[in-house]
C-alpha cells in the first residue's frame, strides 16, 4: 500500500473528511450571514469604491473566522464540552473565542482603514485601530457572533443526537406521515458483555461502551449507515436497501468498525485490559417508518424485519461466528466489493418463527 493510499485510509477511518465538510459548511453559512448583515448595515453607502473595499474585507475576515472557529468547534470545543467539567469547558471556549474575535475584528478594521485612506501599514495605524475597535461596535459584533457561535455548537449537538441522515430527514419532515420502506437492519451486540461488566464495574463499563461506540462510529458514517438506537451494549444500524447493498456497504460496515477497534487495541488494553468484539446479524425487508411521540419525538421503524435480524444475531454464539446474514439479503449484494467469501449454514428455524430462513456466514471466520 502506498503512503498516499495509507493516508486516504486513515482519513476515511477517522471521518476527517466529514469534519472538513462540516467546517466548510460552517464557513459558508457564516459568510452568508455576514453578507446579509453587511448589506443591512451599509446598503445606504453611496461611495461604491469604499463600499466594495469594505465588502471584500468583511468577506475575507469572515471566511478566515469561519475556518478557524469552525475547526475549533469540530476538533476541540465539542470534545471539551463532552469530556471536561461544563464550566471549565465554557471558560476555555469563551477565552478562545474572545481572543480570536478581538484579533479578527481589529484586523478587519485595520484593513478597512488602510483601503479607504491608502495608508501603508505601520505600528501607529495598527495601534489606532485596536484602540478604536473596542467600542460599542465591537461589543455589538462580539455578542452577535457569540450567539451565532453557540447556535452553531447547539446545531451540531442536535445533529449528533439524531445522526446526520436522520437529522436531515427531520428537517425535511420526511416522516411526518408514516411511509413504507425497504430497509436493511444490522443488530450488533458486544460479545461477553456480562463478564466484562462484572470485571470493570458500572462506571468503567459505561466508559468502555462509550469509547467503543465512539471509536467504531466512523465506520458507520463512511458506509452511509444510520444509527437507529443503542440498547445497552447493543447498537442497531439501518440503511435504505439501495444504500446498504451499494458497494456492499451494510457488510463492509461491520468490518470497518471491527478494524477501527483493532487499531485501538493498545488503548483498550492499557485503559480497560479487555478488547471489544461484536457479533452481528443482518436482514432486510419492508418496514413502516414514521415519527412517534409528543414530548420526545423519534423516528421509529416497525416491521418483522427487525425481529428477524435480532434473532439472526442471537445465533452467532451457537454458530461460533461473529457475523450472520440472511441469504435473501446476500443475493442482493455484489460480492466483488467484499474481501471474503460466504458459505451457507443451512435453513434455520428462528425462535418464534414458523418458516425457515437460509443464513450465510464468512467462509474464513477468524
Amino acid at each position: 500500500m502506498s503512503i498516499f493510499a495509507s493516508i486516504r485510509q486513515k482519513l476515511s477511518h477517522y471521518s476527517i473528511k466529514g469534519k472538513i465538510i462540516t467546517i466548510l459548511w460552517i464557513t459558508l453559512i457564516w459568510t452568508l450571514i455576514r453578507l446579509f448583515r453587511f448589506f443591512e448595515t451599509y446598503a445606504s453607502n453611496t461611495d461604491s469604491i469604499e463600499f466594495n473595499e469594505e465588502l471584500a474585507s468583511s468577506i475575507l475576515i469572515t471566511f478566515v473566522a469561519g475556518l478557524i472557529i469552525g475547526a475549533s468547534i469540530v476538533f476541540l470545543w465539542e470534545r471539551w464540552l463532552r469530556r471536561m467539567a461544563y464550566f471549565k469547558a465554557m471558560f476555555f471556549i469563551m477565552l478562545f473565542y474572545s481572543l480570536m474575535f478581538s484579533i479578527l475584528f481589529s484586523l478587519e478594521q485595520v484593513m478597512i482603514k488602510l483601503s479607504n485612506t491608502n495608508q501603508t501599514m505601520d505600528v501607529e495605524v495598527l495601534a489606532l485601530k485596536f484602540k478604536e475597535g473596542f467600542n460599542l461596535v465591537f461589543l455589538t459584533n462580539y455578542i452577535y457572533w457569540l450567539v451565532i457561535t453557540f447556535m452553531t455548537i447547539l446545531f451540531l449537538f442536535i445533529r449528533d443526537k439524531f445522526g446526520p441522515i436522520t437529522f436531515v430527514n427531520f428537517l425535511k419532515g420526511r416522516y411526518l406521515r408514516p411511509k413504507r420502506e425497504e430497509r436493511i437492519f444490522m443488530f450488533m451486540d458486544l460479545k461477553s458483555s456480562t463478564a466484562i461488566a462484572e470485571r470493570l464495574g458500572e462506571e468503567r463499563y459505561f466508559n468502555f461502551l462509550n469509547d467503543t461506540f465512539s471509536i467504531a462510529t466512523p465506520g458507520i458514517l463512511v458506509t452511509q449507515g444510520e444509527i437507529y438506537q443503542y440498547v445497552g451494549d447493543e447498537i442497531v444500524i439501518t440503511w435504505l436497501t439501495q444504500n446498504g447493498v451499494n458497494k456492499a456497504h451494510c457488510i463492509r460496515c461491520f468490518y470497518k468498525m471491527t478494524a477501527l477497534l483493532k487499531d485501538k487495541s493498545n488503548y483498550f488494553d492499557e485503559k480497560y485490559n479487555v478488547q471489544p468484539q461484536f457479533k452481528a446479524g443482518l436482514h432486510f425487508g419492508h418496514v413502516i417508518t414514521g415519527e412517534m411521540g409528543i414530548v420526545k419525538r423519534e423516528i421509529v421503524y416497525s416491521g418483522d424485519v427487525l425481529n428477524t435480524a435480532s434473532r439472526i444475531q442471537s445465533l452467532c454464539n451457537e454458530m461460533n461466528t461473529d457475523l450472520l446474514i440472511s441469504n435473501n439479503l446476500m443475493k442482493q449484494i455484489d460480492q466483488k466489493f467484499l474481501d471474503t467469501e460466504f458459505k451457507s449454514v443451512g435453513n434455520i428455524t428462528l425462535k418464534g418463527k414458523q418458516q425457515k430462513i437460509e443464513i450465510v456466514t464468512p467462509l474464513n471466520n477468524d
